[in-house]
């Protein structure tokens, strides 16, 4: 398949911690849903068997694990049964008013989730794919959504999250890269955790 190939998930659910994402032929690829509420909330995120054998790229982790602290404080993260990582790990910020996120992918590449209005976020590839990016911000701001963001590094746009219009069925949509798509946990964990830090007020 291309490099330039995109994939789309569409997401049910507006609460960042429960939701589930599709592909086009109705596939359930991810879940996110509180498996532990008390003494500290813990969220699993899970990759399914059935719509990852469609794409034999991919690699990496199955499950991801976010462990809250009291009162729903910044914890920590881990994918399967790996060692846990603060959560400030992969939500770094170099200026102090960024409106981006900063974290090594496990291949040792650094990326950033960046807020690019109030209704979207990105992670960067090739050019045809920034150019996607750039025309779907322009339908972002012609529509007046307020809240986006996107995945990128240095030279490339990976993947792009945004708000569904008003009156769609699904709450939101992601679109990978061919590249994001190979370490698609990794993009939606962290895509998770920026949401969830966003709306509890940690990001």
């Amino acid at each position: 398949m291309s490099t330039s190939a995109q994939y789309v998930l569409l997401q049910y659910g507006s609460d960042p911690l429960n939701f589930q994402f599709e592909d086009s032929e109705d596939r359930l690829a991810f879940t996110a849903c509180k498996v532990v509420q008390v003494p500290n909330l813990v969220v699993q995120l899970s990759r399914q068997d059935e719509w990852a054998l469609q794409h034999p790229d991919i690699i990496g982790p199955r499950n991801a694990y976010f462990y809250f602290g009291p009162s729903n404080s910044p914890g920590q993260v881990a994918y399967g049964n790996g060692e846990r990582v603060a959560m400030s790990y992969y939500l770094r910020k170099k200026k102090d008013a960024s409106n981006s996120r900063y974290f090594f992918a496990q291949n040792g590449r650094e990326l950033k989730w960046k807020s690019i209005s109030s209704q979207k976020m990105e992670v960067s590839i090739s050019r045809l794919f920034i150019h996607h990016c750039l025309a779907r911000q322009n339908l972002m701001l012609v529509s007046q959504c307020t809240f986006s963001f996107q995945l990128c590094d240095s030279r490339s746009v990976y993947a792009i999250w945004e708000k569904a219009p008003p009156g769609s069925e699904h709450d939101a949509e992601v679109t990978i890269s061919h590249i994001g798509l190979t370490f698609v946990t990794e993009v939606l964990t962290t895509l998770t955790l920026n949401l969830a830090a966003k709306r509890m007020d940690f990001w």
